[in-house]
């Protein structure tokens, strides 16, 4: 039973406690009157009578003429004359009740009522002694009716008091609301907080979670920026704050094995050349300034691109990744136009060439292909000389219109809706006991009977702005598999789901209409995509769960300073991106950033998995460092190894 039904219940009780007690008090008052004033009346009348019949002579006859005339007016319940000796000489007795109060109430308060009595005289001879009792039923008829209007005016005040109490206590109990809120957030790991109510106990309770609230937000804000700054004193370049070599070619190596939309993209390379000479001539330390300029200008290349990465890798060589971008040599452009005006602001060597090599990579590529088709390239831009931009593709069909790939795409996109050719594939992402925990089901597309993997057709999905239809695709096929008893799986969702305000309805209806499948759905969003639209992700992030659906974040790691925000999200799990956990059991910088990113995950309830784990001396660092699962090429179900 709820604190405002005992509230309630409460309230009535002690209304009717008052009330009935005022109740009993005014009857019992209004029946001790009544009795007092009839005996009075009794004793007036009987004194009256007697006095009146001695002034008569006391005459037989008259006596009995005139005592009957008394009792024939109605209003008396007995007359009797008694003689001397107390014999009875004359008497009228009423036995008939004719009282409107029923007999429960007359039981449950009689009347006690004096008789009156006087004497009757014939000169100094006492003829006999009058007795004379005035009937009840008027009394009774009287305190019959009071106590009705008293009971009415009674039960008005109390349901004036009760709607009166009704709005004090929902004012009093308008916090506890929010407070259950809370408690119900805080139980569900989003650690939020809310205004302090007046009331005081309500304060107490509120101030407590909120302190509780904002000392773990306070923890993962602390925690997120140690983390970014371990991140990048280990994996920076010092001088530029670009990425060093390793991680960006673990970035690189990520992208091209991935099955998202971040399969294929553009890679770019820009050669700053005779940087010795450079050194020598303007002295190391404006070198370096002008070194930390360009590391600043690629940055902001990067910070307007979820996913990109700029990297020095070693001292006169930068490379830009662009997941998703369609034209390599316009990037190429974006990266060394950039190189160019840092250098020009310093009015630092205008002759500097600065060869520029890119490439389109694909799903599929691999890096060494990847890497020498840009040292060709690169060389061709050498041997050009200035500021030469060499493209180099795997295949013609690369270097085919983008308007025209765009406008093939779309042909088979729409045929692939029409038709209904998209399935799901199932990757198990294993726990530490080696129980499944779900299945990654990445969309496959079936073209000309060959089954295209994600990293293919995604990035033309993401171009011709489809995604929101592909995303319902996904969870359609997800909760029919769902619904035919399929282990729980984890869809994966596109910023469209995130920014559409109509896939939220949508999802809503499809979860209600199989809520015991929608127990076994995950939905995950990647980091990128989370933090940029944190507002927007926390709506569905919190329908999404209140359907029993678990919501997780892919892809995590690269943007460690966003992590306090997780704190009033309340999601379930973080997958970490595989490219740090590449070669992990060799990389002790990596384990330490894992280490303590699987804690800070751990502190608020998160489990943390990993991604794109190859082999078990990855798994078995993984288990060390605190992971609670993982996924990837070396991860199977006991079943499957």
């Amino acid at each position: 039973m709820s604190l405002r039904i005992k509230l309630w219940l409460a309230i009535i009780a002690l209304l009717l406690a008052v009330f009935s007690g005022s109740f009993l008090v005014s009857t019992l008052s209004a029946k001790s009157y009544l009795e007092q004033q009839i005996s009075m009346k009794n004793a007036d009348n009987a004194a009256a009578l007697a006095l009146s019949l001695t002034q008569q002579g006391a005459d037989e006859v008259l006596l009995e003429l005139t005592l009957s005339a008394q009792f024939d007016t109605g209003f008396y319940e007995l007359i009797e004359l008694q003689s001397p000796a107390g014999d009875t000489v004359i008497q009228r007795r009423d036995t008939q009740s004719a009282s409107e109060a029923p007999q429960w109430f007359v039981s449950a308060f009689p009347l006690n009522i004096e008789d009156g009595i006087a004497a009757i005289q014939s000169g100094w001879t006492q003829v006999g002694t009058l007795i004379l009792r005035s009937h009840s039923r008027f009394a009774y008829d009287q305190l019959w009716q009071s106590t009705q209007i008293l009971a009415l005016i009674f039960l008005g005040f109390m349901l004036v008091s009760c709607l009166i109490g009704g709005q004090i206590l929902k004012r009093i109990l308008q916090p506890l609301d929010d407070v259950v809120d809370q408690a119900e957030a805080i139980g569900e790991r989003r650690f939020i907080t809310i205004p302090e109510p007046n009331t005081l106990e309500f304060k107490q309770v509120v101030g407590a979670m909120n302190t509780l609230s904002g000392r773990i937000k306070d923890v993962l804000d602390k925690e997120a920026m140690r983390l970014q700054k371990w991140q990048q004193d280990a994996h920076y370049d010092e001088v530029t704050g670009l990425n060093n070599r390793e991680p960006f070619f673990k970035e690189v190596s990520a992208a091209l094995e991935s099955d998202d939309v971040n399969a294929t993209g553009s890679v770019s390379l820009v050669r700053f050349t005779h940087l010795a000479e450079l050194n020598q001539q303007w002295g190391r330390a404006t070198m370096d300034s002008v070194l930390a300029d360009i590391g600043a200008a690629l940055s902001e290349i990067v910070a307007g691109h979820s996913r990109w990465s700029a990297s020095r890798l070693n001292g006169s060589d930068f490379a830009l990744l662009a997941p998703r971008a369609i034209d390599a040599k316009e990037t190429a452009q974006e990266a060394l136009s950039a190189i160019q005006q840092s250098l020009e602001q310093r009015d630092i060597g205008s002759d500097i060439e600065l060869p520029t090599a890119c490439t389109i990579y694909a799903h599929g590529d691999t890096i060494s292909s990847l890497l020498t088709r840009l040292d060709n390239a690169l060389q061709t831009s050498e041997e050009a000389g200035g500021n030469t931009i060499s493209l180099a593709v795997e295949s013609d069909s690369q270097l085919r219109p983008v308007r025209q790939q765009l406008e093939d795409w779309r042909v088979i996109l729409e045929e692939a809706f029409r038709e209904e050719r998209f399935s799901l594939d199932f990757f198990p992402v294993v726990g530490l006991q080696g129980e499944l925990i779900h299945n990654e089901s990445p969309v496959r597309l079936v073209q000309d009977g060959e089954r295209l993997s994600a990293g293919v057709f995604l990035p033309w999905v993401n171009r011709l702005e489809v995604s929101l239809e592909l995303d319902k695709a996904v969870v359609k096929l997800a909760m029919n598999e769902l619904r035919d008893g399929s282990e729980p799986i984890a869809a994966n969702l596109s910023v469209a789901s995130v920014v559409e305000p109509s896939f939220l309805p949508w999802l809503t209806d499809t979860l209600n209409a199989a809520p015991d499948a929608a127990k076994r759905l995950c939905l995950e969003l990647p980091e990128a995509m989370a933090f940029r639209h944190m507002e927007r992700f926390k709506p569905l992030c919190s329908q999404a769960k209140a359907m029993g659906v678990q919501v997780g974040i892919e892809h995590v790691g690269h943007q460690l300073a966003e992590l306090g925000q997780l704190s009033d999200l309340g999601i379930d799990y973080l997958k970490i991106d595989a490219s740090f956990v590449r070669d992990v059991n060799e990389n002790a910088a990596n384990q330490t950033l894992l280490r303590t990113l699987c804690t800070v995950g751990h502190s608020i309830g998160v489990n943390v998995y990993a991604e794109g784990v190859r082999n078990e001396a990855e798994w078995a660092t993984l288990q060390e460092l605190g992971a609670d699962g993982a996924t990837g090429p070396g991860i199977n179900l006991p079943d499957q190894a």
